[in-house]
């Protein structure tokens, strides 16, 4: 969903969150799809922000694990911290693995995990 779209919350697949214990993709479609009760699930995605944790911890999750740190109250994609990397290091192509390990090692790099409930 983009735009306004991404704001409403449709419940759908309720069966498929009632039987998972870990709910992982792209916030936006979880936030849309995610049924009212999530009691006890972890929620490993990205981009969120401090209304998205209040609302998961309101639903019941128990965790929201993020690949990147939490900066000024907000989760950002990889590909944001990968740019990033990319223009600090003054790169002219894409970082290699190695190269965005070391980056992330030197600046304390590391993903987040939040106890919701």
């Amino acid at each position: 969903p983009t735009g306004k779209q991404q704001h409403v919350n449709r419940p759908k697949f309720r069966k498929w969150f009632e039987w998972a214990s870990v709910i992982a993709d792209d916030f936006h479609y979880i936030k849309r799809h995610l049924p009212e009760n999530i009691a006890g699930k972890i929620i490993v995605t990205n981009t969120t922000t401090s209304q998205d944790r209040e609302m998961l911890r309101e639903r019941g999750a128990k965790y929201l694990v993020t690949s990147t740190p939490m900066l000024d109250g907000r989760s950002f994609g990889t590909n944001v911290f990968e740019a990033a990397l990319t223009a600090a290091l003054e790169s002219q192509k894409p970082l290699s693995c190695e190269q965005i390990e070391i980056a992330l090692s030197e600046i304390g790099f590391a993903p987040s995990i939040t106890r919701l409930n």
